[in-house]
């Protein structure tokens, strides 16, 4: 039986746990010498790099794990314990997330993440952006309507 080399997986991501996922997969398809796809020991090694708070979270999961596909019901569960709801991420839109340090862009970024997850106009996404922009920097833009 060939053994795969160690896998380096990326920090867990409570932020965003739905991403922290997609690259843990992406790692397991790098494995060598053929990619990780055993649900059993993608659960180990997603258990094995979680922070100590992220693995209190789902303690019942990793002290019971499901005995047909563990990695799928860890993968569940955290997605939906630590990631935000649904209603959070649009409260979160409508409310205004905050262009604090971060470049504009960085802005509509989260917001483009948060919205793709519900049906948002790119007018209401547009709109909703513009009011978290301060007046300096809506002063020198000028928006030119998209020719699509």
């Amino acid at each position: 039986m060939e053994e795969n080399s160690a896998v380096k997986m990326p920090p867990f991501n409570f932020g965003d746990p739905q991403l922290w996922f997609i690259m843990a997969e992406a790692t397991f398809q790098l494995s060598i010498p053929k990619p990780i796809t055993a649900s059993a020991t993608k659960y180990n090694y997603c258990v094995a790099h979680l922070s100590p708070e992220a693995a209190a979270i789902v303690r019942d999961v990793i002290t019971c794990p499901d005995k047909d596909d563990p990695y799928k019901q860890l993968k569940e569960e955290l997605i939906k314990r630590c990631g935000e709801s649904k209603s959070q991420e649009i409260r979160c839109l409508l409310a205004g997330e905050q262009l604090g340090d971060r470049k504009p862009t960085d802005l509509l970024r989260v917001m483009q993440r948060r919205a793709d997850n519900h049906q948002i106009s790119d007018t209401l996404l547009l709109e909703l952006f513009l009011q978290q922009l301060p007046k300096s920097i809506l002063l020198s833009c000028t928006i030119y309507p998209s020719s699509n």
